[in-house]
């Protein structure tokens, strides 16, 4: 009988915070006021005056693929002397595993329990974004998407005033291999520029080279095929985790190919990167441009069981680059604090001194990280996944914690000692544990649909609040499905 009341309390509690939250965001994640002015952040915000911005996702790139990340191969060396001239962020996280959910969180500064924008779900109808937050401030705001999880269709970006995929050039793209390359994107985006070169615009660009399917040129695929991949060490699942059916089915081919191939991606990626960059250098706008290239997740290689991404919270699957190229490649130079992708939305707002409502984000603002003025912006970020179960990190710099959607698994590592996160330790540490698990308890309690579920395996999760499901048309459904995100 006791037992059952505790339950019965247990649920009106919930039930009392799920409609406070529906109502209302908590203001614990407020970045505050815009950042005080001091010598640096003059100079940062002076170099930035009039600028336009173009932020880049090359999909589905892991950082430590990246040269400039410490990548022995060649894979991407236009990147890396652009990270010469740019702020370089070595410890940036995506908020979600997977395309669509953390795109929303790019935009919104919003965790996915927040924009509520994954699956079938759109964002929220008045969000606050990126593209509405300047073209309130005067930028013209344009998506070139080569991704259908990042675009209109799906949901996200429909704020934007021009928004261009494939389908817009002549001829028209005519399979959905085509629709991946970079090209005819590049080829959009010159267009564009040559009629809007003296407007003050936002553009986002996402391309989708590294992700598969892997159609790089012939020149790009010899460079690593037949070779053994640096540092590569196969695992398995540390839990009973439900999808290795799945993955036993996903068509790729064996490894360690499957990885030259990727690398061999992400060089045309990293093409792809150059010729934006020649664009904007060639109509006179490098030096008038914040360029901002980062990613919106990783790729796993069976490192701990898991292939491709969706799937996972490892840093194989959520540690992105993040290089902000300002313009004149002022203040260059390497920024050590963890940072994750909700930071973006108010780090453009505080550089360029434009008021946005704080009360709307999750963020934090890195202008003091770039102005020296601090050494960290978190002390955690927290990131999630998709799964059976789905799973979510809490993420320091020392110590990650995993927890599981079931409410009962639970992984700690010691990222000094076990970088790799291969040895869980939650049993050696618990006093860590569950300091870590009280910084996800407050996370939760502060979302609009808090996960509670990842912490008592007896509380069913809350139903999704809002706006319902997008119906997708059958040719955006089948791009979805030759992309792997639809089985």
């Amino acid at each position: 009988m006791r037992r059952l009341l505790w339950v019965l309390g247990g649920l009106v509690l919930v039930a009392g915070l799920y409609w406070v939250l529906r109502h209302k965001l908590s203001e614990r994640f407020e970045p505050g006021e815009l950042t005080p002015g001091d010598p640096v952040v003059d100079v940062l915000r002076e170099s930035v005056r009039d600028a336009s911005i173009v932020l880049v996702v090359i999909d589905a790139a892991r950082a430590d693929h990246v040269g400039c990340y410490g990548y022995p191969r060649e894979t991407t060396p236009n990147i890396d002397e652009l990270a010469r001239e740019s702020l370089v962020f070595r410890r940036h996280f995506a908020q979600y595993a997977m395309t669509k959910p953390s795109t929303a969180s790019l935009f919104t500064s919003q965790h996915a329990d927040t924009h509520l924008a994954y699956g079938s779900r759109p964002l929220l109808e008045g969000a606050f974004t990126l593209a509405g937050g300047l073209q309130a401030a005067g930028f013209a705001t344009v998506m070139f998407s080569s991704n259908p999880n990042a675009a209109p269709a799906t949901g996200l970006g429909s704020d934007f005033q021009e928004v261009y995929d494939q389908t817009h050039v002549e001829p028209l793209v005519k399979n959905w291999e085509e629709f991946t390359l970079p090209r005819p994107l590049l080829s959009l985006i010159e267009s564009w520029l040559e009629k809007n070169a003296r407007k003050r615009f936002f553009a986002y660009v996402h391309f989708d080279p590294p992700h598969q399917p892997y159609l790089q040129p012939d020149e790009m695929t010899e460079m690593f095929a037949g070779q053994e991949p640096p540092a590569f060490e196969r695992g398995r699942f540390e839990f009973p985790v439900g999808d290795r059916e799945l993955l036993a089915r996903s068509l790729h081919p064996p490894l360690p190919e499957w990885i030259n191939l990727y690398d061999a991606n992400l060089r045309f990626a990293d093409w792809a990167v150059a010729e934006l960059v020649r664009l904007l250098a060639e109509a006179d706008l490098l030096e008038e441009t914040v360029l901002v290239v980062t990613s919106d997740h990783g790729e796993a290689f069976g490192e701990h069981g898991y292939l491709w991404h969706e799937r996972g919270v490892y840093d194989e699957l959520l540690h992105v680059p993040l290089l902000v190229r300002l313009p004149g490649g002022t203040g260059a130079g390497e920024i050590a604090g963890l940072t994750q992708t909700i930071d973006l939305l108010p780090t453009v707002f505080d550089v360029l001194g434009v008021p946005y409502p704080a009360g709307e984000t999750q963020g934090t603002s890195l202008l003091p990280l770039m102005a020296g003025l601090q050494e960290r912006a978190h002390d955690v970020i927290i990131a999630g996944s998709d799964g059976d179960p789905p799973s979510y990190v809490v993420r320091g710099e020392d110590w990650a914690l995993m927890l599981w959607g079931n409410g009962e698994w639970r992984g700690l590592y010691d990222l000094r000692s076990d970088p790799g996160q291969r040895h869980n330790v939650i049993e050696d540490h618990p006093a860590v544990g569950e300091q870590m698990l009280a910084e996800f308890r407050r996370f939760a309690l502060n979302q609009r649909r808090p996960p509670l579920e990842f912490l008592d395996p007896d509380v069913e999760p809350l139903p999704v609040p809002g706006e319902g499901t997008l119906e997708l048309d059958a040719e955006v459904e089948r791009q979805l499905r030759a992309l792997g995100y639809v089985r």
